[in-house]
């Protein structure tokens, strides 16, 4: 009852590892389809394949347009218009179960703009060029709701500034939406970009031009209690968005996790170190998780 995608460049290691997580934690539904859009260069080649022959329940498609607007608005078009869509990225862990009935649930009952598993009451901060500033949920009674019975928060995103993580509603890093919503954004972006200098040859740039609907949506978003879902930014391997920090902490060479990978190496989920989360990007040392 769920469809779920992972934007995969150039990480067999980090990606193995987010998949593992994805199959053991989000839960509650045997209709769960995974697929990653993966634009991996010819270095990584046979790294994918060897993804693909361990991921025999996973389907990977090629990043077939440098538009990746036009790629993901093919993709999302062939999928279960009933089902909820939700994105990862592949330094992304789900590191606590998120049952689907429960994102389900908030989106048939409740008018949400998105389901967060990267949010949740832990979530304090927010770090941007290597500054740490405070992002908390603003406990306006009238705006933030607890839903007991699903253990899910409610509230209205226009509560905190924009930008802060309690307000950025259209993000493709742990956030789920309506197919229809989903659909459609990805379908005008896809169409403007056929006529306008649109550039979109990245899952930041995909994340950006969302952007646009932010003012046109419904202002309610929903998460768990406490997040499940976090971001290890460990490296880089996009030269788009510098300003975004990554490596700082627990810096991983894709290199070096290229040839760990095809050596046999792989990250043991149970073993990797998962910190008190207050902030939805944290460099996890990921590689303590390593199977020598």
């Amino acid at each position: 009852m769920i469809t779920t995608i992972i934007f995969s460049k150039d990480r067999p290691l980090q990606l193995d590892l987010c998949l593992k997580s994805i199959k053991k934690n989000l839960v509650g539904s045997d209709a769960i389809t995974i697929t990653v859009i993966e634009n991996y260069s010819e270095k990584y080649i046979s790294s994918l394949e060897t993804l693909k022959s361990e991921h025999l329940d996973v389907d990977f498609v090629k990043q077939f347009d440098s538009n990746l607007f036009k790629c993901i608005w093919t993709f999302i078009s062939t999928q279960p218009q009933d089902y909820p869509v939700a994105f990862f990225t592949d330094d992304g862990i789900l590191f606590k179960e998120q049952d689907v009935r429960v994102i389900c649930r908030a989106m048939e009952n409740q008018p949400l703009a998105t389901y967060s598993m990267r949010m949740g009451a832990n979530v304090t901060r927010r770090e941007h060029q290597g500054i740490s500033f405070p992002d908390r949920i603003n406990p306006n009674v009238d705006k933030v709701q607890i839903d007991r019975e699903n253990e899910i928060l409610i509230w209205d995103k226009t509560i905190s500034n924009y930008g802060n993580y309690w307000s950025y509603s259209h993000s493709v890093d742990g956030h789920v939406f309506r197919y229809g919503d989903i659909f459609d954004w990805t379908d005008t972006l896809a169409t403007l970009s056929c006529h306008k200098k649109i550039k979109c040859k990245t899952p930041n740039d995909y994340e950006s031009g969302l952007q646009m609907f932010w003012c046109s949506t419904t202002p309610w978003m929903a998460c768990p209690l406490q997040s499940c879902y976090v971001n290890s930014p460990n490296n880089r391997v996009s030269e788009n968005f510098h300003e975004n920090s990554s490596g700082d902490i627990h810096y991983c060479s894709p290199d070096k996790m290229l040839d760990l990978y095809e050596e046999g190496k792989r990250i043991d989920l149970l073993k990797v170190p998962i910190p008190h989360i207050d902030c939805p990007h944290t460099e996890i040392d990921i590689m303590k998780g390593i199977q020598w």
